[in-house]
């Protein structure tokens, strides 16, 4: 399991939140995106590279129903 809070795209999301593509921040521009836990990490369509690392930068807050 990964430890550190970044995945490189076709890597299973282990923690819903969202994300920000490292290779655009490098670059200057703020891609960010929402991925639910489970799903896979994508190739990013803004960049050229394509296969990205993302970096979590806030994860989503449980929200409890109450009967």
């Amino acid at each position: 399991m990964n430890s550190s809070r970044t995945w490189k795209s076709g890597e299973i999301c282990r923690i819903s939140g969202t994300y920000r593509c490292q290779n655009c921040h490098l670059a200057g521009r703020e891609l960010t995106l929402e991925f639910e836990a489970g799903k896979v990490f994508p190739m990013c369509s803004s960049c050229p590279e394509k296969d990205v690392t993302w970096m979590l930068i806030r994860p989503s807050s449980a929200i409890r129903a109450t009967a």
